[in-house]
């Protein structure tokens, strides 16, 4: 059974009701949760999140009142270009703090950590040895993190932390970056001292995104199979045109293999036994990169 640890902890992970369905709940509560119905239903995954202070009551502090208003434009802004350019209706509330889900014994997914705690938090309660950062410098400073206090924490606690920034909304970026983000975590894992947490900003598209290409690479298993087994866990839309994209370039990379774009849209769900021998030896010729 899953466990929910932290202080009135909900996941920051929302998904955008239909507008008849947001009409009504609006009557129940001012939250809309996405979370499963029954707890048997939510296999191994762990959310975790805190609370910002506002939320805990003491927004009556008008210095915190005005950055909380900030936060919130700062949200709307970001989840309408999710919606725009990702087309999925997932949302992001930064306020509720950093969330995650266990997607295997050795692998986390979950959005960014927003102070060192957070980082304590990860070593403390989940034996985390390695974060995966996908995000670009842009994308920490929207969101007024100081990633070096979190570089510093993670020294300090024997945690490395690894960079492969990928632009956000944008699988062409995302189908370059993946094979090399995917030989970081592999290499993580491979090591063995403790999970591995891959985060972007949201925990909703990059970062699932590589740890999919790495079950689908690695694990032996299909691309639907390992989709569907990290979307039935953590609710998240990442961007499977991307990962067939990257694996086409792996598995085919002689100058006259037909376009991608030009292959039906089932291509490179799945992959021969030689063609995955073929895409872990380019991943992991590229350690160190």
């Amino acid at each position: 059974m899953s466990t929910i640890s932290g202080t009135s902890c909900f996941s920051s992970v929302f998904q955008s009701p239909p507008e008849t369905e947001l009409l009504s709940s609006k009557k129940k509560s001012r939250f809309n949760f996405m979370l499963p119905k029954k707890p048997s239903e939510m296999g191994s995954s762990r959310i975790f999140c805190k609370l910002s202070e506002t939320e805990r009551g003491i927004g009556e502090n008008p210095t915190i009142s005005k950055l909380s208003a900030r936060s919130k434009n700062r949200m709307e802004e970001y989840n309408t270009a999710m919606k725009r350019m990702m087309r999925n209706p997932y949302e992001y509330h930064h306020d509720l703090g950093m969330n995650y889900t266990l997607i295997t014994d050795n692998l986390i997914v979950g959005s960014q950590p927003q102070k060192p705690e957070d980082v304590d938090h990860l070593k403390q309660e989940e034996n985390v040895a390695y974060i995966l950062n996908l995000q670009q410098d842009k994308d920490i400073e929207y969101w007024g993190i100081d990633l070096q206090s979190i570089i510093k924490r993670c020294r300090q606690l024997g945690i490395r932390h690894m960079r492969r920034p990928a632009r956000d909304f944008d699988p062409d970026s995302l189908r370059n970056e993946l094979p090399k983000a995917v030989s970081s975590l592999e290499w993580a894992i491979s090591e063995g001292k403790g999970k591995v947490y891959v985060h972007c900003t949201a925990g909703l598209g990059r970062a699932p995104a590589v740890a999919i290409a790495y079950m689908f690479w690695f694990r032996g298993t299909n691309l639907n199979t390992a989709y569907d087994a990290l979307t039935s866990k953590r609710s998240c839309g990442p961007n499977k045109k991307a990962i067939r994209g990257a694996t086409y370039d792996l598995a085919k990379n002689d100058p006259w293999k037909e376009p991608f774009e030009s292959l039906p849209e089932h291509a490179f769900e799945g992959i021969a036994d030689w063609e995955r021998k073929l895409i872990q030896d380019r991943v992991r010729s590229l350690r160190g990169t």
